[in-house]
């Protein structure tokens, strides 16, 4: 072969390679270029998938918030209904407010392809005992059958919410807040509320249904709204059903006089009794109330009066020993004179001539003694005037009395008895005596209890309640002695509550327990405290329907006899842990110094668990708001449930 030859294949070779090498060039781009294509393609289909899915997502979030704001715009009109139209709301079962309805935004446009049902109706207890609870259901929909369905809540607004509440503030002449007057919880009232230029703090909401004069000197820590709709005090028809629930717990009785505080001749008094000895009486079952009614004619020996004559003090007297180191008995200042008396004494240490000094001791040095004490009709203490009856023996009847000398009937009168078993943990108390006449409040010992007492006609009331109880008379209700929880309100326990409704008044009495008495019949004047405390303590919600909450003869008597907190007065601190709602505002002292001094705290268990079937103001307050699962509802089955039988 020749060198051309050779050379000639060689540059073909050559060629051949790179024939192939460009044509592999050509396959790798092409490749990249489709490779790229796809690649592009599945960017613009993602961003098109993405942007699809931003814009249904936008939609849905638009649409879910057309839904929630339908829903709670009908939610807002069904609790407007309600609070404009009692006969809104059914006894029973649930009505529908809203079908299919349409509804129109706030920029005046309807709401797009949404329609709404509301739907109101009862929940909760129906009876009112632990208050009156309200529900209100929106279901908003479109065509396509998406929901959303949302529940209101609502509690009846309970009177017991106030602090105070008045609907008229004039009876006769201008009553103003002043004097650096505090006022703690919600204020309201019907009428013009004057301010007084020595000023007044309100540190709750303050409403009235008219205008605030003195506005200026009042400082208002929450504001101030005048000129709002009146709240109507309860009728009798709202509370015709107390008389029932009380008979069920057999709290109900007819009290012999229906006239004023003067006349009152039965009593009430609560016992909180320390059942399992742990040291305190606070327990739930723990609880208790007695019922005593006296002969006829003998309201002054049940209020325990002053009258200021030795032989007829029956209810005031001294305490003294009987035994050597042994305790102090009480005896009432008529019995001193007497020979069993005398003998008793010198059992207890004296010579015969101190026990006839002390026999024969005026009223005055009686009383002026460190043991000397007033008690209320009825009360153990008095029990050689309880006994004084044909039935007692000499025994029975000649002796000192403590809080173990209980008399069930006697000559002055009889405490009730209790139908329902006895609790055997009473008989391992002090009060064992006691123990058959001591009705349960707690349902636990008294399962028909609802938490009310009725009494018809007038009743005093007094002692440590332990648990909840409205009380309520047809006449008028008054203060005998201190009416405390058993545990105290300023802890925020919220263990008990008593609200006092009384048709007519509520009245602090004037009496030897709560005014210190003259002791000296003659000159000069001579005014001493015979309670355990000068003070006058008193938890509880008050209703005075016909006209208000006072203190009797509060513009008589001493002007500086005791002292509140550093301040002159004749009767002391009148300290109210509670509420204060009246038809017109009543007195409880002067600025001369007679009566007493307020020094009123609200009580906010009060508001958040009023006392059992305590009259609400008809308004419906937000309780808790639900979200409902929309493929489950079915509101009449809702409303079933939702309501208790």
């Amino acid at each position: 072969m020749t060198d051309s030859s050779i050379a000639a294949g060689a540059v073909r070779s050559r060629r051949a390679r790179k024939s192939l090498t460009n044509r592999q060039r050509r396959g790798s781009a092409l490749f990249m270029t489709i490779m790229l294509t796809l690649v592009l393609a599945a960017l613009a289909m993602s961003a098109i998938y993405s942007g699809s899915n931003a814009g249904l997502l936008t939609s849905s979030l638009d649409r879910e918030r057309e839904f929630k704001y339908a829903a709670e715009a009908a939610l807002a009109m069904g609790k407007s209904r309600l609070n404009n139209d009692a006969l809104v709301l059914p006894d029973t079962g649930f009505a529908t407010l809203l079908a299919n309805a349409a509804l129109t935004g706030a920029d005046g446009e309807p709401i797009p392809g949404v329609t709404v049902n509301l739907y109101v109706g009862p929940t909760g207890s129906t009876s009112g005992q632990f208050g009156r609870f309200a529900s209100v259901v929106a279901e908003a929909k479109d065509a396509r059958g998406a929901r959303f369905v949302r529940r209101l809540e609502l509690a009846q607004e309970s009177f017991a919410k106030f602090a105070y509440w008045s609907n008229r503030e004039n009876n006769g002449q201008i009553i103003y807040f002043g004097g650096n007057d505090n006022l703690w919880g919600p204020v309201w009232s019907n009428d013009v509320i004057s301010i007084h230029s020595s000023r007044a703090t309100f540190h709750g909401d303050v409403g009235t249904a008219k205008t605030i004069s003195g506005l200026g000197f009042g400082t208002f820590a929450k504001g101030y709204s005048i000129n709002q709709r009146p709240i109507l005090l309860p009728s009798n028809a709202v509370l015709a059903k107390l008389p029932g629930y009380a008979a069920a717990g057999n709290f109900s009785f007819n009290a012999p006089t229906a006239g004023d505080e003067t006349s009152v001749n039965m009593r009430i008094e609560f016992v909180a009794i320390d059942l399992n000895a742990d040291g305190d009486s606070t327990d739930a079952d723990e609880g208790f109330v007695k019922f005593y009614t006296g002969i006829p004619g003998s309201a002054s020996w049940i209020r325990g009066d002053w009258n200021g004559i030795k032989a007829n003090a029956d209810n005031c007297g001294a305490a003294y020993k009987v035994a050597p180191g042994g305790p102090r008995k009480f005896f009432p200042a008529s019995v001193h004179n007497t020979e069993w008396f005398r003998l008793l004494l010198i059992a207890g240490g004296m010579t015969p001539a101190q026990a006839l000094d002390t026999s024969a001791a005026s009223l005055t040095t009686i009383m002026s003694k460190a043991t000397a004490r007033c008690y209320l009709g009825g009360a153990p203490e008095l029990v050689s005037i309880e006994r004084s009856s044909a039935g007692f023996t000499p025994a029975e009847r000649e002796k000192g009395g403590d809080d173990t000398t209980f008399t069930a009937n006697g000559a002055r009168g009889a405490w009730a008895t209790w139908p329902g078993p006895v609790d055997p943990r009473l008989l391992a108390t002090r009060h064992a005596s006691q123990a058959a006449y001591l009705f349960p409040i707690d349902r636990g010992l008294n399962p028909g209890t609802k938490g009310v007492i009725h009494v018809n006609g007038t009743v005093g009331i007094s002692g440590v309640l332990r648990g909840r109880i409205t009380l309520y008379s047809n006449a008028i209700v008054t203060l005998l002695d201190d009416l405390r929880y058993a545990s105290d309100p300023s802890t925020g326990r919220c263990a008990d509550i008593l609200g006092v409704i009384a048709a007519r008044n509520i009245v602090v009495s004037d009496n030897a327990i709560l005014g210190p008495p003259d002791i000296d019949p003659g000159s000069p004047v001579l005014y001493r405290n015979e309670d355990d405390t000068k003070d006058v303590y008193l938890h509880a919600v008050l209703m005075a329907l016909s006209t208000s909450f006072s203190v009797q003869a509060y513009n008589l008597g001493p002007t500086n006899a005791n002292g509140c907190e550093g301040t002159a007065s004749g009767r002391g601190c009148l300290y109210l842990t509670g509420g204060l709602i009246q038809e017109v505002r009543g007195a409880v002292g002067t600025t001369a110094g007679h009566g007493y001094i307020k020094r009123y705290s609200y009580d906010r268990c009060a508001a958040a668990n009023p006392p059992p079937y305590f009259p609400t103001t008809g308004q419906f307050t937000d309780n808790r708001y639900y979200e409902l699962d929309p493929v489950r509802f079915d509101v009449a089955e809702l409303f079933r449930r939702l309501t208790p039988k």
